[in-house]
């Protein structure tokens, strides 16, 4: 019996398309962040005072295009339905009006934000937007609406459309929900595909990567392990054995294995099938990939596979392949069914077939394991990749997880720990850098290693050698080093840090302008050095009794919050020139900058604030000192510059200009560079010994140290007259030259840029040099 009447048929039918062309237009027009319209000239000041705005170079003779941004709620409803147009879908509702009837009664029909049909799916797709990321309200009735019209719209949208799978999405942008949250569990339930902006992300990454057979990982992700259809797939394999393990080798169609594939990329999306490890494809390897394919080339290592859990697959076995094997001949039965296969190596191959003319004639060899657990797919993962093309940063540093976890090593655990830190900073859903960093295959406008290297520096993890823990923070690190179950040490501590970290981030983001937040704070340098700090505070108020090292996070935001509050106020008041300062900073000084400076802030105002080396890195910042410690030097160099040619002299005699002769031919070619560029320049009277450069002292009393005047045994020798014990070991040739090397790193202070001042420590050690040469 007929659900809908031929009416309702074709009234549903009028806001669905499939001809390229419309969609073609249609695509354009939602892709853009603005309604556009075209409209007379004489008509713009009452669109104006509407909420339009002209469009740059918009005004015509006659005509003008106007624009204004769409709400959030259809912008994001646009963005669901372009998102299913780049995936290849070509027959979709044309507009907001779809309205489909659900039930017997008048009243039951439902109005459709997003409808895609290809050959194989039907997808019904409600979207619900927040214009800014915020709690995500209960939406408990609307979820409840879906499950109550989904039989009757499964039944209209078959009469329309035929027997096709139908997936219910209930997609959501900027609402952030908790992975326990009633929601999340009614969505699960009823089997409705959660998609939230990390999918989003997730599937315009896969169709950037993946092109034309972007379709295939989709449908894995949408109808994971739901059956394409009753007819099982039956293959001759061989069975084995290695390593415990039993597998099977088989020659595989690709088109199968592109329908029963999936790839477990390391995302958020990914996560309830952890640990994941795989990396996007490169369009330009998988394209590369077709045409050799198509030029009638093959690859003759295999595919490696393995069966998801409860995948059901099974082996009739035809006996042993032979009396000298324990291998067996067979079929192998594996349910047809989406995503069923993860595909640990080979994705290239593998994707690479799906716009080949060899899809379906081909066949591949491919090794196939059964129900082995993520753990090990990754370990396979790893060896394999380890010495071929580099896995990305932050997915290697992101498969540490699941690595290194449980590690032997404890400075590898804690390696692992603080990427499980990083990682839950930006998953969790309820947290200001919530999608911020970019982890695994996730991107995001912060970069992990900002955050690693923070962590590494702040004292909050504990630092750790093979064996044992490391002493010097172990006192203030939020991490129980005295525990003896390793997991529950780290899981504990993930737990601490993080509330720690988000609860300091988000009170920094109440108190400063968004500008200043984003800038200083919720930046890559900004926050390497806030971690810092923030690690730098807590070893502060513990070592000085204000704060235990087992306080709550309430506890430990209450008593740092007047040392934040003045932070807060010193970055608000900065001044253009100390912004800039910051902002524009490069290289690798940069991070330590940032850092000195957010100290330096809290320091002002909490004098008894000293970090470690912060003090010396404050005189560095002292004029007078640096002025002081040039004068010196600039002394130590002009004494320098006489004694080196009268020591060359009282050693050599008359042999002494051809004892430094290369010296010499460096000044003389000085001279004549200096005359090339002034006319003016006298070089016939030029005086070389006037045109020796530190550098050449230095090369001398290196060159000379040890030599002896022959005639004159008593004669004193470069290394007696010019060791100088500034402190420190002084037995060697580079102890006794200490001086001489740190001299020359003082005089780039002021030569160079971008070189280190000195601090009250080096100009005491000049003076050391200054008084033993007077006193010579």
């Amino acid at each position: 019996m007929a659900w809908l009447t031929e009416i309702q048929k074709d009234n549903i039918l009028s806001h669905i398309s499939s001809d390229e062309a419309v969609l073609k237009k249609k695509y354009k027009a939602r892709r853009s962040e603005y309604d556009e319209c075209s409209i007379a000239i004489n008509e713009i000041d009452d669109w104006i005072a509407e909420g339009w705005e002209v469009q740059p170079q918009g005004i015509g003779k006659r005509k003008a295009k106007v624009q204004k941004k769409k709400p959030a709620g259809r912008f994001f409803e646009d963005n669901m339905w372009c998102l299913f147009y780049e995936l290849g879908f070509r027959k979709m509702n044309t507009d907001e009006k779809l309205v489909i009837q659900w039930g017997e009664d008048e009243g039951d029909h439902q109005q459709i934000d997003v409808l895609a049909v290809n050959d194989e799916a039907i997808f019904v797709v409600e979207c619900k937007a927040a214009e800014m990321p915020k709690k995500a309200p209960s939406f408990k009735k609307e979820i409840d609406h879906i499950e109550q019209t989904r039989e009757g719209l499964i039944k209209a949208l078959h009469e329309l459309f035929g027997k096709k799978k139908v997936k219910f999405i209930f997609a959501t942008k900027n609402l952030r929900f908790k992975e326990s949250s009633e929601d999340i569990k009614r969505l699960d339930a009823k089997k409705i595909y959660h998609f939230n902006d990390s999918t989003y992300q997730y599937v315009k990454k896969l169709i950037t990567n993946y092109k034309s057979s972007v379709i295939y990982q989709f449908f894995g992700l949408m109808f994971k392990n739901e059956k394409i259809n009753d007819n099982p797939v039956r293959i001759p394999a061989l069975k084995g054995s290695m390593g415990g393990k039993a597998y099977y080798m088989m020659s595989v169609e690709p088109d199968i294995l592109l329908r029963i594939g999936f790839v477990l990329h390391r995302t958020k999306v990914n996560e309830s099938m952890s640990p994941t490890y795989q990396r996007m494809l490169i369009p330009s390897r998988l394209r590369d990939i077709g045409k050799f394919i198509d030029n009638n080339g093959y690859f003759p290592n295999s595919i490696i596979i393995n069966f998801d859990k409860g995948s059901k697959v099974r082996f009739e076995s035809a006996g042993k392949a032979s009396s000298d094997s324990e291998s067996r001949f067979g079929t192998l039965i594996i349910p047809n069914a989406y995503g069923i296969a993860h595909i640990i190596d080979g994705q290239h191959r593998v994707y690479g077939y799906a716009g080949s003319k060899y899809r379906f004639t081909n066949s591949i060899p491919v090794v196939a394991f059964d129900g082995m657990e993520s753990r090990e797919q990754l370990q396979i993962f790893s060896d394999i990749n380890e010495n071929q093309k580099a896995v990305r940063p932050a997915l290697k540093f992101d498969l540490k997880i699941d690595l290194d976890w449980d590690a032997p090593r404890l400075d590898s655990r804690i390696g692992a720990l603080r990427c499980a830190v990083i990682k839950e900073l930006t998953r969790d859903a309820n947290g200001v850098l919530f999608n911020r960093i970019a982890v695994g295959e996730d991107s995001g406008d912060l970069s992990l290693r900002s955050f690693n290297d923070g962590l590494s520096k702040s004292s909050l993890l504990p630092s750790a050698t093979y064996k044992s823990y490391k002493e010097e923070d172990r006192d203030v690190c939020l991490y129980d080093c005295n525990l003896t179950d390793f997991n529950e040490a780290m899981t504990e501590s993930k737990k601490r840090v993080v509330a720690f970290l988000e609860s300091a981030y988000e009170f920094m983001q109440q108190q400063l302008s968004t500008t200043i937040y984003e800038e200083l704070i919720s930046s890559n340098r900004g926050s390497y050095a806030f971690i810092v700090l923030l690690g730098n505070l807590n070893k502060h108020l513990i070592r000085s009794g204000k704060l235990s090292q087992k306080a709550s996070t309430t506890k430990q935001i209450e008593i740092l919050e007047p040392y934040l509050m003045s932070f807060a106020e010193s970055l608000s008041n900065l001044d253009q020139e100390e912004y800039s300062l910051l902002i524009n900073k490069q290289g690798q000084g940069a991070e330590t900058l940032w850092m000195r400076k957010f100290q330096a802030m809290i320091n002002k105002t909490h004098s008894e604030f000293i970090p470690d080396g912060l003090a010396q890195w404050l005189e560095t910042q002292d004029n007078n000192i640096q002025e002081e410690g040039k004068k010196i030097a600039q002394e130590i160099i002009a004494i320098l510059h006489k004694r080196v040619i009268v020591k060359v002299q009282e050693l050599y005699g008359d042999k002494w200009e051809s004892s430094i002769s290369e010296v010499r031919a460096r000044c003389k070619n000085r001279i004549n560079e200096k005359e090339a560029k002034d006319e003016n320049f006298d070089s016939d009277n030029a005086d070389w010994i006037d045109f020796i450069e530190f550098n050449d002292i230095e090369s001398i009393i290196n060159s000379k140290w040890s030599d002896k005047f022959d005639e004159d045994p008593t004669a004193i020798t470069f290394e007696q007259e010019f060791s100088i014990n500034i402190g420190g070991p002084f037995k060697t040739k580079k102890d006794k030259l200490r001086w001489l090397t740190e001299l020359s790193a003082f005089r780039d202070s002021w030569e160079k840029p971008k070189a280190n001042p000195i601090n009250r420590t080096q100009v005491e050690a000049l003076k050391t040099v200054l008084l033993s040469l007077r006193a010579d």
